[in-house]
């Protein structure tokens, strides 16, 4: 089987946690987090006052969606394939435990977010997936050359699909890149992104 190539953009929490669930299913794909700063996990060290608030004791999937009433909708799928329980269970198997507070926030029972930051960066070198700081992604081509990337069985098929132009770096070529970008206050940041055709 070909070694597919993966690029993840961004070195947050969303980033690592992607890149980690695609190792998890396929081992053997080279996988690429790019981070445009030199800081990785940023907000994961700041969050719940340098705790980590990790997620919401609420297993009710329904429930959760009412406390997202602008995101409802977009987030339903979402919940019902990844929800409280399963984020409980994978920090558990990857041997972080949680504690629940009063009001239902959950940290980790060191109350301290280098645990979860801790936890990511094993993950990530036990599986071997790069992790490229200060590679700041300018813009993405999708390659005409390759225009099927996908077929029936949801597998990539075609090499070099993409074309990450970076700032100051040599373009990279990727099967399948994800986004990861947290929220932009400067959304001109990403016009390229509102720029770019399948």
């Amino acid at each position: 089987m070909r070694k597919k190539k993966i690029i993840v953009v961004g070195g947050g929490a969303a980033g690592f946690f992607c890149a980690i669930q695609i190792a998890e299913l396929h081992p053997h794909w080279d996988i690429i987090i790019l981070e445009k700063t030199n800081k990785l996990l940023s907000k994961v060290k700041v969050s719940g006052g340098g705790r980590c608030n990790v997620t919401h004791a609420c297993p009710d999937v329904e429930l959760l969606l009412k406390k997202y009433p602008r995101g409802e909708r977009f987030l339903k799928k979402a919940f019902y394939q990844f929800a409280t329980k399963n984020t409980i269970e994978w920090f558990a198997q990857n041997g972080v435990q949680l504690h629940t507070e009063k009001d239902g926030r959950m940290f980790p029972t060191t109350n301290s977010s280098e645990t979860i930051i801790d936890c990511f960066l094993r993950k990530v070198h036990q599986y071997k997936i790069q992790v490229l700081t200060q590679h700041e992604v300018l813009d993405i081509k999708h390659n005409n050359s390759n225009a099927s990337i996908t077929n029936t069985s949801n597998e990539i098929k075609n090499q070099n699909a993409f074309t990450i132009q970076m700032q100051g770096r040599d373009p990279m070529q990727a099967d399948a890149i994800c986004l990861a970008t947290g929220g932009m206050l400067k959304s001109d940041r990403l016009n390229w992104l509102t720029q770019f055709e399948v």
